[in-house]
């Protein structure tokens, strides 16, 4: 019991990186359990009970944590857009701390255009979204709504991936967080606007994010394989539009419209609000990289210490 009591605690550290874009990737590797968490998921048919003695109450805890934090959040989004934003933003943007050991020293022009394509790629649809009438919208669902949805299940769920990646600001970056949470909030209702298209959103989403997980965790073992510098620079270039369409996308559009002139304390505090999560991320991620260093450590030692007996 207390061993299934420690992995539904570490489950629910996990729920609260994934749910507040910290990454749960990052947050994995701070207590210890990225490895097991691969392990357990790539070795699931060798050994299936193995698998869910740990899979199964980390699970159960991510969703308590997530469940718990999911409406705060919304609330947060909906009276206070900028601020929040703003701090998600900055915890996203201290997870570029991971880039740095790559990038440093491979900065050409060939990989900075790379990071341009990336960024590019991204704020086109984030700015897409802004000039037209197509933007987040799960109440009034159809079916461009329904792959559009797709999509960004895709790459949210894609985004948990690696450390340093959220794919929960994906979801605020292309402005579905709230509309995410109040779709599902009236499925599990069973208050339907239109049975078929909502059962297709439903449908759609959970596709999306399955392949999203399976999909770009191999393109990520190919690229890094391939070329990982030109890998970093790319991704880089995605995180930081992802950043900017945060600011720029049509669903926040409106919440510029209500604003009455340059409102320089909210400015202030926008910017408070992207250094403190910038800090707290940037911290995390200096203890992940440590504690990796050190497990590091220890199995070269482990390893020296077999080969003298």
């Amino acid at each position: 019991m207390n061993r299934f009591f420690k992995r539904f605690v570490q489950g629910l550290l996990l729920g609260f990186a994934l749910i507040t874009a910290i990454g749960g990737g990052t947050m994995a590797v701070l207590i210890g359990v990225y490895d097991d968490l691969i392990n357990a998921v790539s070795d699931f048919r060798k050994n299936p009970r193995q698998s869910l003695s740990l899979l199964v109450p980390m699970a159960l805890g991510g969703i308590v944590s997530m469940g718990a934090l999911f409406y705060p959040i919304k609330l947060a989004l909906e009276h206070f857009p900028f601020l929040s934003i703003s701090f998600f933003a900055g915890l996203t943007l201290g997870g570029l701390r991971i880039f740095t050991g790559t990038i440093r020293g491979n900065v050409t022009w060939k990989n900075l255009l790379l990071t341009l394509m990336g960024f590019l790629f991204v704020f086109g649809l984030g700015t897409f979204t802004w000039f037209t009438t197509l933007h987040a919208d799960l109440v009034n669902i159809n079916f461009l709504q329904v792959i559009l949805l797709f999509f960004v299940a895709f790459l949210s769920m894609g985004g948990h991936v690696s450390a340093g990646i959220s794919g929960t600001f994906i979801l605020i970056a292309f402005g579905y967080y709230e509309e995410l949470i109040d779709f599902l909030i009236r499925i599990v209702k069973f208050d339907f606007v239109n049975v078929g298209f909502d059962i297709a959103g439903l449908f759609s989403f959970g596709v999306g994010s399955i392949l999203g997980l399976i999909v770009i965790a191999k393109m990520y073992k190919y690229f890094f394989a391939k070329d990982r510098v030109k890998t970093y620079f790319t991704i880089f270039g995605f995180i930081i539009g992802s950043i900017v369409i945060a600011f720029f996308n049509g669903k926040i559009r409106p919440e510029y419209a209500k604003v009455d002139g340059f409102d320089p304390l909210m400015f202030v505090l926008c910017v408070v609000a992207v250094l403190v999560g910038a800090a707290l991320s940037y911290f995390l991620l200096g203890l992940a990289n440590k504690k990796e260093e050190q497990v590091l450590v220890e199995e070269v030692t482990e390893n020296s210490n077999n080969k003298e007996e």
